[in-house]
């Protein structure tokens, strides 16, 4: 099979999750996974650590049969798609080599840089690019983490001295897409950056330091009151990202202004209100189907209304709803064993350089996951596939087929 076609085949998935198209990224999954290859069934039992996520989700099922058919299906829909997605990276792994896997990821970059630039110039002008978050705001919420994943690849690579590009396309391609990433003008994409930004100087941080900073973190999350991050509007980026903290902060708001102001902290505060007054069963495993109960009416779509609504923008509330205690628990154990195991790969000097890169693929996208999804549901969510593809090629690469190549260059 012509190994370009997974090059068009990763960059059309990437193109498409801009769009949020679910169907057509899964599609295109699931044609990776499906795709003819020696030792298929061997290599789609890689999965097994993943598969993991769904033993909760199967729980969930039990619980939850008595509710309607169709929200069930739904939240079986959501649950299996990041398995399905990471399965596909997986698959990846065996069809493509690293530096065709690294450059298509970099192209990808590139190409939705060019996009969200040439629509928001399209829709606003050349003004857009003074104010990227207007021409944002007026197309809709469409997007994918493709340039910071790509700048990922960029920065870590030079860092650890695996060339992919000549100095021009490398210094090209940083800036086409930090100018992605700036043109998003999107709160989550500029986490996403920060995380894998952390992760270049994290590997030379002093042990000893960690746990003194988070306490510090935390203090500072306890002492500063919410309302100091707020602002009259979100006209601008800089007003949402200060706003950011307050939409967030779970209460019980009663007026309808601030219902609307924060109304993230607000469903979430009625989800943990619904789990709390479930049943045993319930809090311990959740339940398909079930619905939250805003118990007041929110304009949440065109010209739609809802009182009980089905999925949350909290990824972690959602699971907690859907599954129970004992998702969320499942997921962490998961992913934080994921970031344990790939940190000492990372931070081992003596590891070969794509060893270690891979390592820190790894840890950027499972932490920008973890951290986006208590804003956008992102383990459920197309718009984060790069990142779950990315996720299942490097946990490959790793732990299999590093232990049977000797040869590191490409």
């Amino acid at each position: 099979m012509n190994k370009q076609l997974y090059t068009i085949l990763l960059l059309v998935m990437v193109v498409v999750s801009y769009f949020h198209i679910q169907p057509v990224v899964l599609g295109l999954s699931a044609v990776v996974i499906f795709m003819p290859l020696k030792n298929h069934f061997a290599a789609i039992k890689v999965i097994r650590l993943f598969a993991l996520l769904m033993v909760p989700v199967l729980l969930g099922l039990i619980i939850g049969l008595h509710n309607d058919t169709y929200l069930v299906f739904k939240d079986l829909y959501y649950f299996t798609m990041p398995v399905f997605i990471i399965l596909s990276g997986i698959l990846l792994a065996c069809h493509m080599e690293i530096g065709q896997f690294l450059k298509t990821l970099v192209y990808a970059g590139v190409v939705t840089s060019i996009m969200v630039t040439a629509i928001s110039v399209s829709y606003m002008g050349v003004g857009a690019l003074a104010d990227p978050y207007a021409a944002h705001y007026a197309i809709g919420i469409v997007g994918t983490p493709g340039p910071p994943v790509a700048l990922a690849c960029l920065l870590l690579t030079k860092k650890l001295d695996i060339k992919l590009f000549s100095t021009f396309w490398f210094r090209f391609f940083v800036a086409i897409n930090t100018l992605g990433i700036y043109m998003f003008a999107s709160r989550s994409y500029f986490i996403i950056t920060l995380c894998f930004l952390i992760l270049m100087i994290a590997d030379r941080i002093k042990k000893s330091w960690i746990i003194p900073v988070i306490a510090v973190i935390a203090m500072i999350d306890m002492v500063i009151p919410s309302d100091l991050f707020k602002t009259s509007s979100s006209s601008t980026f800089t007003d949402k990202i200060i706003n950011s903290f307050g939409e967030v902060t779970i209460g019980n708001y009663s007026t309808e202004q601030d219902i609307n102001l924060r109304y993230r902290g607000y469903e979430t505060f009625m989800a943990l209100n619904s789990y709390a007054e479930g049943t045993e069963p319930e809090q311990l495993f959740g339940g398909l189907g079930k619905l939250v109960d805003l118990k007041t009416f929110i304009h949440l779509g065109e010209d739609a209304d809802f009182r009980y609504i089905p999925v949350l923008h909290n990824g972690w509330m959602y699971l907690l709803v859907k599954t129970g205690i004992t998702g969320v628990l499942t997921y962490l154990l998961v992913f934080f064993g994921l970031i344990v195991t790939n940190w000492r790969k990372y931070t081992q000097f003596a590891n070969p350089p794509i060893i270690r890169l891979f390592a820190a693929l790894n840890i950027g996208c499972v932490i920008s996951l973890l951290i986006t999804n208590y804003i956008i549901t992102s383990f459920f969510n197309v718009e984060m596939s790069v990142l779950m593809v990315t996720l299942g090629y490097s946990f490959y690469y790793i732990n299999y087929l590093s232990a049977i190549q000797n040869d590191y260059e490409y």
